[in-house]
């Protein structure tokens, strides 16, 4: 059902040229995302004013996502996501996963990324 991260990441960053794409990360809208919808309204050619930019903020907020069951999985059935192992949104920490790894866990996953990345010329928000 799932696939690699980096082929998901590498497919999309491939299909710039192909494909009117906005790419942002998580990262990028935990450090600013009211600019973040801003942007994202300039990309589909509309005209936010800043009431809506704040009302799309709000509703974005991470406290917000985790408790409206559109943005939370919460209505997944269990067979396909067992909320009860984990829930989908977790804590909305931008590098969390790293109090998860041992040394030897983040030592290994580094050396993976790089390899699987040394290819990419793209700039994510955590580089």
């Amino acid at each position: 059902m799932f696939g690699s991260w980096f082929d998901h990441v590498k497919g999309w960053l491939n299909a710039k040229d192909q494909e009117h794409i906005f790419y942002v990360a998580y990262e990028e809208l935990i450090q600013d995302l009211k600019g973040s919808v801003s942007r994202i309204g300039q990309f589909l050619g509309k005209s936010l004013s800043p009431e809506v930019i704040e009302k799309i903020a709000e509703n974005c907020l991470f406290k917000n996502m985790k408790q409206n069951k559109m943005s939370n999985y919460s209505l997944v059935p269990e067979e396909f996501m067992d909320q009860k192992k984990s829930e989908f949104l977790r804590k909305g920490v931008v590098g969390d996963w790293k109090n998860l790894f041992t040394e030897a866990q983040t030592e290994r996953f580094d050396a993976v990324y790089k390899d699987k990345m040394k290819d990419v010329k793209f700039k994510f928000a955590w580089d």
